[in-house]
């Protein structure tokens, strides 16, 4: 099973927060309200396709590819901040993820191509069950 998110526009990566500061530090706001933001637009494109949400205890593998209009930050925490806003809409939780491959490149947008596999695991290595390759060249 895949399932493939196209997401548009910018987007806040995560930011380290406590209890306290989502309430009063700007940047722990920013990335909260760009985590709802991006939730939302993920929880439409799954009500679109029909898809319901990946339960609990099933190995997952993504493949996130970032196309920035400028290169801002750090990729793991763009990547954490998707994670983060996905869990509990495309998946329950995100630690079920084994494995993660992303990367960046430079485009004239700001886009997000994100994909979702169900995976098993083989040999102690997460092995994909779909597609060896994604359109973008990435091996897996």
């Amino acid at each position: 099973m895949e399932y493939t998110f196209r997401l548009t526009g910018r987007f806040k990566p995560f930011v380290r927060m406590t209890q306290r500061s989502k309430y009063v530090d700007m940047q722990a706001k920013a990335y909260l309200a760009s985590k709802d933001r991006l939730g939302w637009e993920l929880l439409k494109q799954m009500a679109a396709q029909g898809w319901e949400m990946i339960p609990r205890g099933v190995p997952l593998a993504v493949v996130i590819v970032i196309q920035p209009a400028r290169h801002t930050c750090d990729l793991d925490n763009q990547c954490k901040g998707l994670l983060d806003a996905a869990q509990g809409i495309v998946f329950e939780d995100d630690r079920w993820v084994d494995t993660i491959v992303a990367s960046r490149q430079n485009g004239e947008d700001d886009m997000v191509d994100f994909r979702v596999f169900c995976s098993s695991k083989q040999g102690g290595r997460v092995a994909l069950k779909s597609g060896p390759k994604s359109d973008r060249g990435i091996s897996l």
